[in-house]
């Protein structure tokens, strides 16, 4: 067997490209290189993985994959990852606010959609410098110009989605990730003020009240003899 690099999934060498990674491995140097990408984009994000195959996955956008498949080879995308990542965010969102003081739907709705919108998400993304880690293929360039923003968002909602398969599920593991993640923006959440108590109107007294119509009240002077 002729040694051509190592997985990155498994640490195995392998014969030729990883059908899963989708890495041409043609050399050991290039390999070790990728590796220390992986290792590198970990302490960016605060997290080592068990099985790096998630990681990769979630670096992976569909247009990287659609080349690769091109050429008959195997290559997962980062979307699925992304769909869990989305209502991984958004959870743990709620439990953030929540302890922010915000408790009412309304409120809680409404700093949630601002926090997890493309824009927002592609700000952390850039604070965390991921750009360069994300795989796009032949036409990078032309990808990010038509659309940054929207790569870097579901890229940060795969790593999430990545990070929770990878945790066994650990929401506290992610929830700690995310905390990390987004404390400038959550340090800048105010307090939910209680809702202001409304004056009721006195009730009128039964005396005064207008008798139903049809009807007339007795008047003293009938009652009395």
């Amino acid at each position: 067997m002729n040694f051509n690099g190592i997985c990155l999934n498994s640490g195995k060498p392998l014969p030729g490209p990883c059908s899963l990674c989708g890495y041409p491995l043609t050399a050991k140097v290039k390999i070790m290189e990728k590796k220390d990408d992986l290792q590198a984009i970990e302490t960016i994000i605060g997290y080592h993985f068990f099985e790096r195959q998630h990681l990769i996955r979630a670096l992976t956008h569909p247009a990287y994959a659609n080349e690769l498949i091109q050429k008959n080879r195997i290559c997962l995308t980062q979307e699925a990852y992304s769909t869990l990542g989305d209502a991984v965010l958004k959870t743990n969102l709620i439990l953030f606010l929540m302890e922010k003081g915000i408790q009412s739907k309304g409120g809680i709705t409404s700093v949630k959609e601002q926090l997890e919108d493309n824009c927002s998400l592609a700000k952390v993304g850039r604070r965390m410098k991921i750009k360069r880690f994300i795989r796009l293929g032949r036409g990078e360039k032309d990808l990010w110009r038509s659309g940054e923003d929207t790569i870097l968002a579901d890229t940060m909602e795969a790593i999430i989605g990545a990070i929770f398969l990878d945790s066994d599920a650990g929401l506290g593991v992610v929830r700690q990730c995310i905390g990390t993640w987004f404390e400038p923006e959550l340090a800048q959440i105010k307090k939910e003020e209680p809702p202001k108590k409304v004056a009721k109107p006195p009730l009128s007294s039964p005396s005064k009240r207008a008798p139903p119509r049809g009807t007339t009240w007795p008047s003293r002077r009938s009652s009395t003899r």
